[in-house]
Parts: C-alpha cells; structure tokens; sequence
C-alpha cells in the first residue's frame, strides 16, 4: 500500500493531449469505487501484496487530513466497488462480494455508528453487484443490480440484468425492495442520490444489440416504499457508466451529469423529478462525482480539469477552468470543499488513491 500525500493542484501554460473517455485499461481492477463521508475517505483498493493477483480489493478509510489510512473490511476475493453514505445517526457501505457467494458476487453492506464502530452487516442478495448507497435524514437507500447478461457495453463485457432499489432502517434491518426493471430489460449500473426525504435514481439501459445505452431514472420514497415517478428515459443516449446524480441541498434539486455522443449535458431536476433546465458540459470523468456546497458544484473534467456548476433560479449556470497538472482516475472520483476556495479531490487510478487539492480560479468560482 503506497502512502499518499495531499498535492496543490497548479495551473499549465499548455493544453493536455486528448485522454479517451473509457480507459484503455481496466483499472478497476487496482482499485474502484470512493465515497466522502464527513471528513472521511472510504475506498476499495488491492494492497501492495495483491498487486500481481486477481481483484483482490480490501476496503480502507481515512482522514482527509491525516496520511495514516485503516483496514474496514478484508477477505478473501474482492469487497468493491464501495459506496458510502449517513442519515443522521448511522454510516453505511454496500459493496459486491466475492468471498463466500454462491453466485459469483454478493451485495453486502455494513452499518457503522460514531468513530465507524461496526453495528451491523447484512446481504442484499448473492448474485448481486455493483450497488451504490445514499442516504435520507431517517433512512439508508442501497441502489443494486442483480443478474447479469454476457456481451456488449465496454469491452464486450456485458451489463447487469435488472436494478433494485432497497430501504435499510438505522438498525439494520431491510424494510423494503423494489425492482425496476422488466423481464427483457438489460438494466446496469445504479447511481442514486439522496434529499432529506426521497431519492433520485439513475441507470442506463442497453438497446437491443447491447452497442448503446439510455439514461434511465425514477424518484423513490423510502418510507412509503412508492416510486413517485416509475422508470423514464431520461436521456436517449449515455456513454456506458459516464454519468452521476448529486442533490444539492442549498436549491432543495437534483444536477444529474452524463456524457453523450454529443458532448456533456447537466440536468437540472425537482425533487419531484421534473426536468427544470439542461445545458451543455465540457467532456466529464467516468465514476466521477462533484463536490458541492451551498449551491456550487465542482467536477472533475477530462482530460486534466475541472468546471463548477451554480444553481441559481432554476437554472444552470457553467464557468469553466484552466488545465491543471493532475490526471484523473476512471475508477471514481469525488469531492469535498476544504473552504470557499479550496476542494479536495480523492482519485482512484492504476497505482491507487491518488488525492489532489484544487484551488479555485475566481472566476470559477
């Protein structure tokens, strides 16, 4: 395990050479999924002694401010990719499994109180994958896919089957399910985000010859279990895993992110899920999600940028960057304001968690 120090992003004179949108290599492989709760970083990545093996992640966390990182799960096969989020009183993970499952993979997840003391751990479903979590004032909400359909997508690989949505109480305990997709959908990829009191689901959904995907979403209230808006295609066409969903509590909405065959788009959406306004974006990270504050949100922006977002009377309004001297990881990416003019950016890359500090242009800003 390499030790990571905080860098100063600072400004080039010159442009970057064009980085592709899905990387060459599959890095998720050395390390996938990131997730900011508080004040802490929680990531899934190989130790130094897995490196020459299979997927063989482990799960850490640690202080943004601090260099010294703990282990919060490991066992055999991979834990990845991990999701984070809190309600008032408790922390939760959910991550894919490969130790112990009958079915390949398991969604798992873990609850956690004050100082990330284990409460509880439980499982979704063996077979399960690629779940994230978000999580309302009084409720944890895990967005999962179960199944899986060989071929099409990145690198042939194949997508998910179907998404489910699922209500975990502060104890623990799973009050509700409900899944989303239909008998001869091919629904992969869940990204959710949370208001005080729903949330806001999004998914892509392969065509017929698996070659292209639509955005999907719904918007969920996890106390009457009741998709207040059933499945809807939000965008007709999405790059594969290329998009996110943030809520930003300062204007009470949603700023869903994806890229296209056309460029960047931003939505904005209610929490009732209307689409408000939509503008275009510069080229946007894959598994790379904005930090927010008030009503500012920063992005990372390949190849080596990023651009802010505010949300201001319905609308979007975009001001982009100079180049930086950082490189992106596709294998995810989030953020946290240090201040008005500082964001931190944890990465993840080939070699790891790479951290970087952003200061802010002030006409960014």
């Amino acid at each position: 395990m390499k030790k990571w120090l905080p860098l100063t992003a600072t400004l080039l004179l010159s442009g970057c050479s064009m980085q592709p949108a899905q990387p060459t290599e599959d890095t998720r492989k050395y390390a996938h999924g990131v997730s900011i709760v508080g004040n802490t970083v929680l990531w899934s990545e190989k130790s130094g002694e897995q490196r020459k093996d299979g997927w063989t992640h482990d799960i850490y966390k640690k202080e943004i401010d601090e260099n010294q990182f703990d282990t919060l799960v490991s066992n055999p096969e991979a834990q990845e990719p991990v999701s984070a989020s809190s309600t008032d009183e408790t922390s939760i993970i959910t991550y894919e499994d490969g130790y112990d499952s009958y079915n390949n993979v398991s969604q798992r997840y873990k609850l956690y109180g004050d100082n990330w003391q284990p409460l509880y751990e439980g499982t979704l479903l063996d077979g399960g994958h690629s779940g994230h979590a978000a999580s309302t004032n009084a409720h944890h909400v895990l967005f999962w896919s179960h199944g899986w359909v060989n071929g099409g997508g990145v690198n042939d690989l194949g997508s998910g089957k179907e998404v489910i949505v699922s209500t975990v109480s502060n104890e623990g305990e799973v009050l509700h399910d409900i899944k989303l997709s239909q008998a001869d959908d091919r629904d992969s990829w869940p990204m959710l985000a949370a208001s005080d009191d729903n949330a806001l689901l999004v998914w892509q959904q392969f065509n017929d010859d698996a070659s292209e995907a639509s955005l999907r979403f719904a918007v969920y209230d996890p106390v009457a279990n009741e998709l207040t808006v059933t499945p809807s295609e939000l965008l007709p066409q999405v790059n594969f895993y290329i998009y996110s969903v943030s809520y930003v509590p300062a204007a009470s909405q949603y700023v869903v992110a994806a890229q296209t065959n056309r460029g960047g788009t931003l939505l904005l959406l209610s929490k009732e899920g209307e689409v408000i306004d939509q503008i275009d974006a510069p080229r946007l990270v894959r598994e790379a999600a904005p930090a927010i504050e008030g009503n500012t949100l920063v992005f990372p922006q390949l190849p080596a940028n990023y651009f802010t977002v505010h949300v201001s009377d319905d609308q979007l309004q975009l001001n982009s960057s100079d180049s930086l001297d950082i490189s992106w990881g596709t294998s995810g990416t989030t953020g946290v304001f240090l201040d008005e003019r500082r964001v931190y950016f944890a990465t993840l890359d080939k070699e790891g968690l790479q951290e970087v500090t952003v200061e802010l242009d002030e006409a960014a800003q």
